[in-house]
C-alpha cells in the first residue's frame, strides 16, 4: 500500500459511454486476499447517476426543440425546415423584434386565418362539380381581391353548353337563347309520388291542369314528388306535416321530376344539355299556362327536380300568405350556394322575367 493512500480510498475514472462508469481502487484492496490487489471495476450506482444525467440533458434538448417549433410558427422567414432559432442569439433586441413580428401577425389577421383554416381546412383538392361553384361569386375577373371570381367553362367537369356563337359557356351562365328547346317521347302522364313525405296533400286543380298541359307539350311523364302541406295558421308544424316554403301551403305548389320516354325511362337531369332542352320546354309551357313561380338549376334540388307553383295567385285570393313576389330562383347546397334569385341560372331569369309578380 502506498504511504499516501488511505484505507478504502477510490477514485472515479472517466465515463466510458452511457452506463459504463468505472471505479479505480489504487494501491488498496477492499477485499483482502483477492488478487491482484489493485483493480478497476464498474460501479453501477455511479453508472445510474451518469444515465440520469444523460436523460436530463436529453429533456433539455427536447424543451429547446419545442421552443424552436413554437418560435418558427411566428416567423415566416424561418420556414418549416430552417432552424435559425438555434443560431440566432436570444438577446433583448432579437426578443423585441420577434415580439413586434408576432404582434403584426396578430393585428393583420393572419394568425386568425391560420387557426380557422386548421380548424376547418379548405379541401383545395376537391374540384368536383358539387364543390366548384363555391369558388365563384358574381362579377368579373379577379383584380387584387376586389373583383368576382369567374371559373372557366368546364372547370372541374362542370356542365357546359355551346351557344349560338359557337362559344362554350357553363350552363348556369347560359342565356335563354343559347338553349334550343326539344321535346321528349312521353305522352304527358302525371301521377303523385308524395305519399310518404311531409308535403303529402294533393295540389290545387288549377296547378294540376298546368302540369298536365306542360307535360304533354314537353313530351314527358311527370311525378309529383312534393305536393301540398298544412299552413302554420291551420295547425301545420315544421317537420311533422309541413316543411320549408309557404308556396306549398294547401297545394299551391309542387316539386316535380320529369321522365322520358315514360315512367320507366330516365329522370331528366338539368346538368345534361339535352335533358335541359326538354326541361326548358316544360317550364316555358308551365309559365305560359299560368305558373307564377318556377325554381330550377345551379344546384337547386340537385338539378333534377323542378318547383312549379301558383302561390302568388293563392295569396291574392286570400287562401294562403307569406308568398314573396319573386318569380324564379336557383342555387343549392350541392353547389355550395344559397337558394335565391341571384343564384338562378341566367336562362331562368330571362324565362321568368320580370323578376317579381305584380
Amino acid at each position: 500500500m502506498s504511504a499516501s493512500s488511505t484505507p478504502n480510498e477510490f477514485t472515479q475514472s472517466q465515463v466510458e459511454g452511457v452506463g459504463q462508469t468505472t471505479v479505480n481502487h489504487p494501491d488498496i484492496d477492499t477485499d483482502p486476499g483477492s488478487s491482484p490487489p489493485d483493480h478497476v471495476h464498474i460501479d453501477y450506482d455511479l453508472a445510474h447517476q451518469a444515465c440520469l444525467a444523460e436523460i436530463a440533458s436529453l429533456l433539455e434538448d427536447i424543451e429547446s426543440d419545442i421552443r424552436v417549433i413554437t418560435d418558427r410558427f411566428d416567423d415566416e422567414d424561418k420556414g418549416v425546415y430552417t432552424r435559425q432559432a438555434d443560431t440566432v442569439a436570444n438577446n433583448p433586441a432579437n426578443i423585441a423584434a420577434q415580439a413586434a413580428l408576432e404582434q403584426n401577425l396578430q393585428e393583420s389577421g393572419i394568425v386568425d386565418f391560420i387557426n380557422a383554416e386548421l380548424g376547418n381546412p379548405t379541401n383545395f383538392a376537391d374540384t368536383s362539380i358539387a364543390n366548384y361553384s363555391s369558388l365563384q361569386n358574381s362579377g368579373g375577373s379577379v383584380r387584387g381581391g376586389t373583383g368576382g371570381q369567374v371559373r372557366p367553362p368546364g372547370y372541374a367537369n362542370a356542365p357546359t353548353i355551346t351557344n349560338g356563337a359557337g362559344e362554350t359557356v357553363n350552363i348556369p351562365q347560359a342565356a335563354l337563347a343559347d338553349i334550343v328547346e326539344a321535346a321528349g317521347e312521353a305522352t304527358g302522364n302525371v301521377r303523385y309520388g308524395n305519399q310518404g313525405g311531409k308535403r303529402n296533400l294533393p295540389i290545387q286543380q288549377a296547378l294540376m291542369d298546368i302540369l298536365d298541359q306542360a307535360a304533354t307539350e314537353a313530351g314527358v311523364d311527370l311525378i309529383i314528388t312534393s305536393g301540398g302541406q298544412v299552413p302554420t295558421s291551420e295547425g301545420g308544424r315544421n317537420g311533422v306535416n309541413r316543411t320549408g316554403s309557404n308556396r306549398h301551403d294547401k297545394g299551391y305548389g309542387a316539386d316535380v321530376a320529369l321522365y322520358t320516354p315514360d315512367f320507366n325511362g330516365r329522370q331528366l337531369q338539368g346538368n345534361n344539355p339535352d335533358d335541359l332542352a326538354i326541361m326548358l320546354r316544360f317550364m316555358r309551357a308551365c309559365r305560359d299556362a299560368g305558373a307564377t313561380g318556377i325554381g330550377q338549376g345551379n344546384g337547386y334540388m340537385n338539378n333534377n327536380v323542378i318547383h312549379v307553383d301558383i302561390g302568388w295567385i293563392g295569396q291574392q285570393q286570400g287562401a294562403i300568405s307569406g308568398i314573396i313576389a319573386t318569380r324564379t330562383w336557383g342555387g343549392g347546397s350541392s353547389t355550395g350556394t344559397s337558394t335565391n334569385y341571384a343564384n338562378a341560372p341566367q336562362y331562368m331569369k330571362e324565362l321568368m322575367a320580370p323578376r317579381s309578380n305584380a
